[in-house]
């Protein structure tokens, strides 16, 4: 009998367990939500956190809760400075979990130039230095009744660290490690943040969590879990904060990729498949990856299939390990098919396979790639912030053989000195380029800072080399089409402009022929002045306040 009481209250017990288990769905969440003791889930920022900037705190409870600020709200102090920004509001949205505290910081008033009045606006934490606030105890209350005892929490406010170099920065064979370098000695890594991903954004690998500092820090040698073999392009994104300096920076984001060369022994013809073009030469094969190249004796001939199915055997030669075919002049309009037979010619002792392609010849008229503007127009301008180079197609910058982009920074020559313009890849402007002054990144995009002394500025246009998309053409029913290609081009011409030193009253300005021409800092013309600021108004700078 004794036994057998013994075995009920066990049961019994286990029973109640996991009753307390169930949060009232009929599912098991773990958590024992009745008995529970209340206490904190999480706090974000997370206690001890480094990060950039803090635009509220929030608090995670394991249960609803009730929360009441203390008269004056909760200070919180940068210990490093002395700041103090209060906490003074709770969020109170309604889509919040009850179990969730959101405290918000006291607004302060901001004249709006817009608006023409004060605006209340939020405070945020920016300033770096190691901050901390205290929850008083009964601030925060679950609805039980239960209180959250008296915590201090802290974080640290970091300031930015640009990334100098990542590399391999060139083609490689294979990638089984990445070094980052930086201006600091480096204390931490949050390997855990990163994945490289391979061209069509998938992930690829990880990154170990154990890394390897040069002896002074600031180069980081970091593992990949699986190398990369297989050819072709493969990214990262550095997101901010994944590396700490000893002094307590935080990274800023970079994107970098890497591209695996393939090595395999290949030939590639000077033609591709479908190709449309205006006149037909000679047929090219040329190699990579091959160190020998032999024309077979009594192999085949190649043969190139004219319109009309006629047959012309062409006539081969080989120099410099290249193979180059003749067929002679061919000029008739239609599809021209190459076929090249299986084992005309052995690359390092393999014999090659059967290929073939396939090109119409078709005249047309081509509408060549032309810079249509360029902004600031040429003249006087009061400073140059960024200068737009507009054309009569769609432009991206060229890659270099190293899976570069050429022309990311170009020179503006001017009297005093040389200044850098730094394409903005942020733009993606299509027909436009646009390559900004004394460019800094912020993290999320460059910002220019102007140029405004006085002198003769000169931008030699052909710094930039470009691919355009297609070529507009009158196609054989009279339509308008394009030849999609891609073709490094360089930009012809230089611009010329004057910035002019010094600021005059609009009433000073005088008008010629009875009309006002304005232009503002862009070299965009405007009909009317409506805002304060800098103006070219009939080529003088002027302040309108």
């Amino acid at each position: 009998m004794k036994k057998f009481t013994l075995l009920f209250l066990s049961m019994f017990c286990m029973l109640g367990a996991a009753v307390a288990q169930d949060n009232g769905d009929g599912k098991d969440d773990g958590k024992d939500d009745g008995n529970a003791a209340f206490a904190l889930e999480y706090s974000s920022p997370a206690d001890g956190e480094n990060v950039f900037t803090v635009y509220n705190i929030r608090l995670q409870f394991n249960k609803d809760v009730v929360t009441t600020l203390p008269d004056g709200g909760i200070d919180v102090k940068n210990n490093t400075t002395g700041e103090v920004v209060k906490i003074t509001r709770l969020d109170n949205n309604e889509w919040l979990e009850k179990s969730t505290v959101v405290f918000l910081f006291e607004q302060k008033s901001v004249y709006d130039e817009k608006e023409g009045k004060e605006q209340l606006q939020d405070q945020y934490i920016e300033t770096p230095g190691q901050w901390s606030y205290t929850v008083p105890a009964g601030c925060i209350k679950s609805v039980d009744g239960e209180e959250f005892a008296e915590q201090t929490f802290t974080f640290n406010i970091a300031s930015a660290m640009d990334i100098e170099s990542v590399s391999p920065s060139k083609g490689v064979t294979k990638l089984d490690k990445i070094e980052v370098t930086f201006p600091k000695s480096i204390a931490s890594v949050a390997t855990s943040k990163m994945t490289l991903l391979d061209n069509s954004w998938t992930p690829v690998s990880n990154f170990k969590s154990e890394v390897t500092y040069s002896d002074d820090r600031k180069t980081v040698t970091l593992e990949l879990e699986t190398p990369i073999t297989t050819p072709g392009t493969y990214n990262l994104d550095i997101y901010q904060g994944v590396f700490l300096s000893e002094d307590g920076a935080l990274n800023n984001y970079k994107y970098v990729s890497f591209q695996i060369i393939d090595t395999t022994p290949r030939f590639e013809l000077n033609y591709n498949e479908g190709d449309r073009v205006k006149q037909l030469g000679d047929l090219e094969i040329t190699f990579k990856n091959v160190n020998d190249v032999k024309l077979v004796e009594g192999a085949e001939p190649i043969i190139v299939y004219i319109p009309g199915d006629t047959e012309i055997e062409g006539k081969a030669t080989l120099a410099d390990n290249k193979i180059t075919v003749s067929f002679g002049n061919l000029t008739e309009e239609g599809v021209y098919t190459y076929a090249i037979p299986e084992g005309f010619f052995t690359m390092d002792g393999v014999a090659n396979e059967y290929t073939s392609v396939s090109v119409e010849l078709y005249t047309f008229e081509i509408t060549p790639l032309e810079v249509v503007s360029v902004t600031p127009v040429e003249g006087n301008v009061a400073q140059i912030e960024k200068i737009i180079i507009e054309f009569n197609q769609n432009v991206s910058l060229s890659w270099n053989e190293n899976w570069q982009q050429i022309s990311q920074e170009i020179v503006l020559k001017g009297e005093d000195k040389d200044y850098t313009l730094t394409y903005n890849s942020m733009s993606n402007l299509g027909k436009t380029l646009e390559y900004l002054a004394n460019a800094q990144w912020t993290g999320y995009e460059y910002a220019a800072t102007p140029i405004t002394a006085a002198g003769k500025y000169t931008l030699d246009l052909s710094q930039i080399v470009v691919d355009h998309a297609g070529e507009s053409y009158i196609d054989e029913w009279g339509g308008n089409n394009i030849m999609w290609h891609s073709k490094n081009q360089v930009c012809p011409g230089t611009k010329t402009w004057t910035i002019v030193a010094g600021e005059s009253s609009i009433d000073d300005v005088v008008v010629e022929n009875g009309e006002k021409v304005i232009y503002d800092l862009t070299g965009r013309r405007v009909e009317n002045i409506t805002n304060a600021g800098i103006y070219i108004v009939n080529g003088k700078k002027v302040l309108v306040k």
